[in-house]
């Protein structure tokens, strides 16, 4: 397969230089027979922060790969930071910066966090005063304000404390495209908040444009795009409000309690309902029923009522990008965990 149909030194015509993050119409193919990239097309302005959900297996390490110039597509046009990612790879590694899932691979765990920088800040020319300048803003937002935690050897530190000095190291070089690969996973429910609130605060003090890898549904509150990935296709992409609106009525859905509710052997009854486009499990003999206009309420609920279920209560409800992923994601709940 050809690369691009392009001619040389030609620009994608939907690419513009407000977009840190660019691929269109991409295939990856690892031993030439099995496809694991299906014609991806993604993009992300300068300062946005693009989220790549799904489970194993879905292409979020493989569009991380290419994005960062690690392997070629055979097909289609990435391009990172202004860069060609693979024709301009040295001067994309000086623009772009990356933090790993497991922190033992960027860190040294001897060092403290002060000295992993340094360390790593030498890799691009950087002096160690301009490095200790840089550290002090950056541990700043990211919550280290205290002497004693920045002399104190990494092996030493929590959980979130190492996740912090990973992001720190990444941030040195100032990049304009900080890729972060599940930067939440291990962590306790209330740290996974807490770095993602620190990344946000990086994202708006530096303007850095973000590309975080996850499958961690909480990343979508701090994202300002979305790609839905499975077994390497985009099965959902754009704003996370964008998405949840392209559900019926406009994401907004009916909430039913009902006395009893065996989903084994009432759910195919449900969606004999006129009307109804989609129907979930929202909690014990709880639905959530995605129709096709929730000002005809009254009908659906005749049709229940003919059909013997007893409704308890219902109410109009809002969509989650929860609902949106279990509708359209293509992958379960269980495949993320």
């Amino acid at each position: 397969m050809k690369r691009s149909h392009l001619k040389k030194h030609e620009i994608h015509p939907d690419f513009t230089e407000d977009m840190d993050v660019f691929m269109r119409n991409c295939y990856v193919s690892y031993d030439k027979r099995k496809i694991v990239l299906h014609n991806v097309s993604l993009d992300v302005k300068k300062g946005g922060v693009l989220g790549l959900i799904g489970g194993s297996g879905s292409g979020k390490s493989t569009i991380l790969r290419c994005l960062t110039g690690q392997i070629s597509p055979h097909r289609g046009i990435v391009r990172t930071a202004n860069c060609d990612v693979i024709k301009d790879n040295e001067k994309l590694v000086n623009k772009i910066g990356y933090v790993p899932q497991l922190e033992y691979l960027s860190l040294y765990y001897d060092f403290n966090p002060i000295d992993n920088c340094i360390f790593f800040g030498r890799n691009y020319q950087l002096t160690s005063e301009e490095i200790k300048s840089r550290v002090k803003r950056i541990f700043a937002i990211l919550g280290f304000e205290d002497e004693d935690i920045l002399n104190r050897p990494v092996k030493n530190l929590s959980g979130g404390e190492k996740k912090r000095v990973s992001i720190a190291v990444g941030l040195i070089n100032t990049p304009s495209v900080l890729f972060l690969d599940e930067p939440t996973t291990g962590l306790d429910p209330h740290l996974r908040i807490d770095v993602l609130n620190f990344l946000l605060k990086v994202n708006q003090e530096f303007g850095t444009t973000m590309v975080i890898v996850s499958h961690d549904l909480e990343i979508v509150d701090y994202c300002t795009k979305i790609a839905i990935l499975n077994h390497g296709r985009v099965t959902g992409y754009g704003r996370p409000v964008e998405l949840i609106e392209s559900l019926p009525s406009n994401g907004k859905s009916v909430l039913l309690e009902l006395e009893s509710f065996n989903p084994q052997q009432k759910m195919e009854r449900i969606f004999r309902v006129d009307g109804v486009q989609y129907v979930l499990n929202a909690g014990r003999n709880k639905l959530k029923l995605f129709v096709q206009d929730t000002g005809n309420i009254s009908k659906i609920l005749d049709q229940l009522y003919e059909m013997k279920f007893n409704v308890k209560s219902f109410s109009i409800d809002k969509g989650t990008f929860l609902d949106y992923f279990r509708l359209k994601g293509g992958v379960s709940i269980a495949d993320l965990e």
